[in-house]
């Protein structure tokens, strides 16, 4: 069971998280495997929205049903399923689930399109569990990104927004929202930005919250545990 464990992926992407399963093996051993997943990284996890990707595996409608209690038990979203089974699709959209991602190459029905069917699959299954997230853009008031691994943020993160990652965070830009580095535990991920003023960093199950006092020209820095508590120091780029 751990080596079907091991092949359980999980990785930010625009609309919440993608939740990569083996497609073999029993609906009940998933269930259980998925069971432990989710109790395990439950403080991570919880909140997010998430599109299951089940590859080859058959799945009916009461068997979508039983993986949604799942994720509802631990305070998840299942809002779709990506699989490549025309059964487990129309089950899918039964229950008023989507059966593919904005902006993929799929038709409207979840098919795979024959010119990039095989560069699309060998990705899926080439990406690591805890890769990296790169992010072009500014992340406004309100979005949220869920990544396990590092995230890389190339623009602002603004008031009100937020990124909760397993690894550690960079920001290519302004840091004013809220950021939780290491957030499985890890006690030596580090948070760095150009400019860090942040509405409140977390690191593990660390806190701290940017002082009040304004300060003079923004230098980049970097934040990190020192002696049980998270410091700011410059950013050695």
């Amino acid at each position: 069971m751990e080596q079907v464990a091991s092949q359980i992926g999980i990785k930010g992407i625009r609309e919440g998280l993608l939740i990569s399963v083996p497609d073999r093996g029993s609906l009940a051993d998933l269930v259980a495997l998925l069971t432990v997943e989710l109790a395990q990284k439950r403080a991570f996890l919880q909140g997010s929205q998430v599109a299951l990707q089940v590859g080859y595996r058959k799945l009916d409608k009461e068997q979508v049903r039983q993986l949604q209690a799942v994720f509802e038990q631990n305070q998840l979203e299942l809002w779709a399923i990506l699989a490549e089974d025309p059964s487990a699709r129309e089950a899918a959209r039964e229950l008023s689930l989507a059966t593919r991602l904005s902006g993929s190459q799929t038709d409207l029905n979840g098919n795979f399109l024959s010119q990039v069917a095989e560069p699309e699959t060998a990705v899926a299954n080439d990406m690591p569990a805890q890769g990296g997230l790169i992010l072009k853009e500014t992340l406004r008031s309100g979005r949220s990104i869920y990544h396990e691994g590092h995230v890389v943020v190339i623009g602002d993160v603004n008031p009100g927004a937020e990124i909760v990652a397993s690894g550690d965070v960079i920001v290519w830009g302004r840091l004013r929202g809220l950021v939780h580095a290491g957030a499985l535990g890890d006690e030596t991920a580090v948070i760095c930005a150009l400019e860090l003023t942040p509405t409140q960093l977390r690191i593990a199950d660390q806190i701290a919250i940017s002082p009040d006092e304004k300060r003079g020209r923004a230098i980049p820095e970097q934040a990190a545990i020192r002696s049980g508590q998270i410091v700011a120091e410059m950013w050695q780029r």
